[in-house]
């Protein structure tokens, strides 16, 4: 068959100008009906940030996979993905030493980075979580698109940015949630860390580097050295 000549005047397909397969335009058009948000023209797939939203066009969003994580405070979407290295270094550490206690049998089991469901708020993502349900892990019986319902200790490291917040109002939503005994805020600035449990009316607690935490209800203990060793 011999090619068409060019049309005077004819434009450039559209394919060639957003450098993107038919399909990903499917996509983003599909991201922009479900969060009214237009991503940028590109094959990569963008963070969004500063995003005013509604509840129920965050719950859309987070539904699908990404390599993002999403928490939506005060109306607004911010991407929490990324952490300082002392940040990553705290949370891997505490998973460890808790890992190490709870074993490889039982019913508990710790995730990271992975979404909370909290009754009637918002979806939030902890550095740590650790539930014993399991609701929580079985393939067959656990959210779909995949939630945390019973969290039991909830870890979040903090950091500048979000400190007050951690403090605030993603505290009160961790409350929402009745099967949460321990809350645990830890510095990297300085080898200190916040205790709260429901069985002290989240009164706050402060350890340092020569205490040891015992978490009773759950038979576990972090000592604080341990958790610092070697990062601060």
């Amino acid at each position: 068959m011999v090619a068409q000549p060019q049309r005077e005047g004819e434009s450039t397909p559209v394919r060639r100008k957003l450098s993107v397969q038919p399909q990903r335009v499917e996509e983003t058009t599909s991201l922009e009906e479900k969060t009214g948000v237009q991503p940028q023209e590109t094959e990569e797939m963008v963070s969004l940030q500063g995003v005013p939203m509604t509840e129920e066009a965050f719950e859309q969003l987070i539904a699908e996979e990404s390599p993002y994580r999403y928490e939506l405070i005060d109306g607004m979407l911010y991407d929490m993905t990324g952490s300082s290295p002392e940040h990553s270094a705290l949370a891997s550490r505490i998973e460890q030493l808790l890992a190490g206690q709870l074993g490889i049998c039982g019913p508990c089991r710790l995730h990271h980075e992975q979404y909370v469901a909290v009754p009637g708020h918002a979806a939030v993502v902890p550095d740590v979580v650790l539930t014993c349900d399991v609701g929580d892990w079985d393939k067959d019986k656990r959210l779909k698109p995949f939630k945390i319902r019973s969290p039991l200790l909830v870890v979040e490291v903090l950091s500048p940015s979000t400190e007050h917040y951690d403090h605030t109002e993603k505290f009160a939503r961790y409350r929402c949630c009745p099967t949460l005994e321990v809350y645990l805020l830890v510095s990297q600035g300085e080898p200190q860390i916040e205790v709260y449990r429901r069985a002290q009316e989240w009164r706050q607690e402060c350890f340092t580097a020569e205490h040891t935490i015992k978490l009773d209800q759950l038979d576990l203990k972090l000592p604080v050295s341990a958790i610092y060793a070697g990062i601060l």
